[in-house]
Order: C-alpha cells, then sequence, then structure tokens
C-alpha cells in the first residue's frame, strides 16, 4: 500500500509540474510573407488571374445590384475571448495586390520579384464570398499602384492562396466591398453577421494584420456612434478602443457572442491644437454591421 501511495504522489508531482501546452509562436515571415508571395507568384505564372486593368473595366464605386450571399443567423451565447480568437482567425483573410513591377534599374536590369500589399478580410459566405474595403480593392486597381497589378489574392490561415476571381459589390462612400473566390469545392469557415448594431459600451474584438503582424488580436469597446459626410453622402460609423492600424483595412469587428457588428474603415490622429506634433487619441472608425446588410440586400 506504501509503494502504491508514493507511486501515485510521484505521477501526481510530474503531471503538476509538467508546462501546460501554450499556442505557437508564429513566424510572420515564413509563415506568411513568404508563402503569400511564393504562391501568388505561381498563380501569376500559371496566368489564370484577374489583372487590375481587366477587374478595373468593371469596377465602380457604386451601381451594383443586391448580392446572394448565404448568410448564417447570429449567436447569441457568449464567448470567451480565446474562443472568439480561435473562431474568428479562422475566417480572416489576407487580401493583397500581387504582382512584378518591371522596372528596370541603373545597371539595366529588370525586377522581377513579386510585390504584395497586404490587408485584411473575412469570409462571410462558405463558398468563398470575401468582405474588405473599398479602398482595398481600389488599391490594386488605380492607375497609382505601378508595382503589383497582376493579381488581387486571398490567403487563408491555413496558407492557401486563392485569386480574386470577381467584384460582387463596391461602394465607395461607405468603404466596403464584397470580392469572390473559387474554393474549389472547399467549404470555408465563414462569420455570422450581427443583424442589430452594437451599442456604447458594448464590448468588441478584432484579429487582422497591422503592419505584417498577422493574426494580432486585440480587443476593446464601442466608444461612439456619429455620423458624417464622405464623397458627397451622409454615412453612419462606430468608433472602438480596440487596437488596429495599416493592415488592418477590411477586418471584421466582433461582438462577445462571435457575430460581425463592424468592419473597419479608417484610423484618424487626434492632435493638440497648439502643437500638431503631440498626438492625443487615435480615433478608430468602423463601419456598422448594418451597412453592410443593407448592401447585400439592396445593392447601391
Amino acid at each position: 500500500m506504501k509503494y502504491f501511495f508514493k507511486t501515485f504522489i510521484i505521477l501526481i508531482t510530474i503531471f503538476i509540474a509538467k508546462p501546460l501546452q501554450g499556442q505557437n509562436y508564429k513566424n510572420n515571415i515564413t509563415q506568411y510573407k513568404v508563402k503569400l508571395k511564393g504562391r501568388s507568384e505561381k498563380l501569376i505564372d500559371l496566368g489564370d488571374v484577374v489583372s487590375a486593368d481587366s477587374m478595373n473595366t468593371t469596377f465602380k464605386a457604386k451601381g451594383y445590384g443586391p448580392v446572394d450571399v448565404n448568410l448564417k443567423s447570429m449567436k447569441k451565447k457568449k464567448m470567451s475571448p480565446g474562443n472568439i480568437y480561435d473562431q474568428v482567425s479562422e475566417s480572416t483573410v489576407i487580401v493583397s495586390s500581387a504582382g512584378r513591377c518591371g522596372e528596370v534599374n541603373e545597371r539595366g536590369a529588370e525586377c522581377k520579384r513579386i510585390h504584395t500589399y497586404p490587408a485584411s478580410g473575412y469570409i462571410i459566405d462558405s463558398k468563398g464570398i470575401i468582405v474588405t474595403n473599398y479602398h482595398v480593392v481600389n488599391g490594386y486597381v488605380t492607375k497609382y499602384n505601378t508595382t503589383s497589378r497582376d493579381v488581387l489574392v486571398v490567403m487563408l490561415k491555413d496558407g492557401t492562396v486563392f485569386p480574386v476571381k470577381e467584384v460582387l459589390l463596391a461602394d465607395k462612400s461607405n468603404d466596403l466591398a464584397i470580392i469572390k473566390i473559387d474554393p474549389r469545392g472547399v467549404e470555408l469557415p465563414a462569420l455570422r453577421v450581427a443583424t442589430e448594431d452594437a451599442e456604447i459600451g458594448d464590448p468588441v474584438y478584432i484579429v487582422s494584420h497591422p503592419k505584417g503582424y498577422f493574426y494580432a488580436f486585440s480587443s476593446g469597446m464601442v466608444t461612439d456612434k456619429f455620423s458624417e459626410i464622405n464623397f458627397g453622402q451622409y454615412r453612419n460609423l462606430m468608433a472602438i478602443s480596440a487596437d488596429f492600424a495599416a493592415g488592418s483595412s477590411g477586418a471584421a469587428i466582433i461582438d462577445q457572442y462571435g457575430n460581425v457588428m463592424g468592419t473597419v474603415t479608417y484610423t484618424k490622429t487626434l492632435q493638440h491644437s497648439d502643437d500638431d506634433s503631440k498626438t492625443q487619441m487615435v480615433l478608430k472608425a468602423i463601419i456598422p454591421s448594418s451597412v453592410l446588410l443593407k448592401l447585400i440586400k439592396e445593392g447601391n
């Protein structure tokens, strides 16, 4: 009996002393930057892509009809922040233009490397329908983009890269775009879109790619709800305290139940009136989910 008891104590001690398995440390360069460039290059070489010049012939600021999307119903059970991250990160994508600039240097050598400019987006339909910002897609087709005009790609968290086949909707005033990829029969993990706007004080979460820190997680709350004029139209916006930055454009803002309650649009630095070098706070603006749902249902 003593032998059994000693053995039991030793096993318990080993179990307690054994470190718990934590989350892995990701390598943003090898896991995402290198794969994004390498797999985009393969798509370009295969030729099954829609170039910026081709997409620009159909891309417009408004004038789109309703979008046929299979939206899932809202969740109403609170989730832990960890569970929200696990779920939302699988549905968060990297949206990036990619291409060879073809510039010739002073020695006469042509640049053959692949240029990419990663932003964010999120899946709303398992058949390959994705939301991002208008300015992300416009950044691909605009004449000012001279370095990455070969393909607009969507990269999943597991590193799979797809070319964007079509822009289903674009709205300049509300800074939203809905794009389509062909997932080749794979059912993609889609997020649920909230049918009720959040209120000031509600908790929010975001998974995005600020400045190449891919799949970073941040939390905060809704801090304001306001309207502003943008390109001649009034639009409704919210402000949140959760952090995001360049590269987060098009990311989903998530409520405590795991539903999309908004989409990143811009940040605005608020400076001291007497000294422009002194930043007092950063306003982080998002587009409410009600705006996205109205565009899906009615078009623009």
